[in-house]
């Protein structure tokens, strides 16, 4: 907070460190269910702000499992939202390019991706649709990578329409809406964690 010319106090360095340690602790015991119970009604709005903004036709977070094989949407919107997110679709995070901005921690952006080699096609083969244009930003909280937030653009397949696409902007957007929504799942983990979720 250097704006307001505040230093941090050395009282509190040893508190301090132990909270951040509680805080990635509370993380890596994190799975779908209650991840959802905590995700605030503040974050899901700025998301799902953010999805409307860029016109995707879907869009989700993944969250890693406590295995780390496989990344599980826990959240999402769009026609066939309900049809994954019923804790039974799970993504190998050796397999598509979701999985490898998980890899890397790297965001992406990408258009025409149905023609992308590295795409996984088990999701469209299990909504019936194809994706032409996929956002997928990293999510970081809790002192790691824990997540995905992505979003697509859909088409059907066979179909002759011109296809979609998202740009940079749109890119740009949805690493803001990411970054607000870590810091949101932050507070209301610290919030926990010191009892000042009922203050």
């Amino acid at each position: 907070m250097a704006s307001l010319g505040i230093s941090p106090n050395s009282k509190f360095a040893d508190i301090s460190q132990h909270l951040r340690n509680e805080l990635s602790s509370i993380g890596d015991q994190l799975d779908a269910g209650s991840f959802t119970r905590i995700l605030p009604p503040l974050a899901k709005n700025t998301l799902l702000g953010a999805f409307r903004k860029i016109g995707a036709d879907h869009g989700a977070i993944w969250l890693a499992d406590n295995t780390g094989d496989h990344l599980v949407p826990v959240f999402g919107c769009g026609e066939h939202a309900d049809n994954f997110l019923n804790g039974k679709f799970k993504l190998p995070t050796d397999q598509g390019l979701i999985s490898m901005v998980f890899a890397t921690g790297q965001p992406f952006c990408e258009n025409a991706i149905h023609k992308n080699p590295g795409h996984s096609p088990l999701l469209d083969r299990q909504l019936g649709v194809r994706t032409e244009a996929m956002i997928a930003i990293p999510l970081t909280f809790a002192n790691s990578l824990r997540g995905i937030i992505s979003c697509v653009q859909l088409g059907l397949h066979g179909s002759k329409e011109e296809e979609k696409t998202f740009s940079g902007s749109d890119l740009g957007d949805l690493e803001l809406a990411s970054a607000t929504i870590a810091h949101l799942l932050d507070l209301t983990l610290m919030e926990q964690i010191l009892g000042w979720q009922d203050g």
